[in-house]
């Protein structure tokens, strides 16, 4: 048990730690459709990083434990968000068939809110383009 509870802490240390390298989560359903995002936690938009942390009733742990249980592959991202006043947890999750998904955590419940596949940028694809010409 007292393992488990190691693993896990070095894992959201981990992933905590990779957040600056990582892009944002997309809120928008496979259909490129953008999706309403309504957390159990509602807070100010202007709310600071440790006004959100404490107002999230649950812990990265337990949003950790519900992907894992419900999403095969490798958690690569998971951070505290305020999407608009609802606080949420973004996940990334890469699969073994080489997709990743973007998904959404309550932060109120540990509930997944919603699960995409991720999908290029565009900016990322303007790069691309511009790398073809030159």
């Amino acid at each position: 048990m007292k393992q488990s509870y190691i693993v896990k802490s070095f894992l959201a240390l981990s992933l905590v730690s990779g957040i600056a390298m990582a892009g944002d989560i997309e809120t928008k359903d496979d259909q490129g459709k953008d999706i309403e995002i309504k957390s159990s936690v509602q807070i100010s938009e202007t709310a600071s990083e440790a006004e959100e942390m404490k107002a999230a009733k649950v812990g990265m742990n337990e949003v950790i434990d519900t992907i894992e249980a419900k999403f095969p592959g490798k958690i690569i991202k998971v951070e505290l968000e305020n999407e608009e006043g609802n606080l949420i947890y973004e996940a990334e999750v890469f699969q073994n068939n080489g997709k990743t998904l973007d998904i959404v955590v309550d932060a109120g419940t540990a509930q997944v809110l919603t699960s995409s596949v991720d999908r290029p940028d565009h900016e990322d694809e303007d790069d691309n383009e511009k790398e073809k010409e030159d």
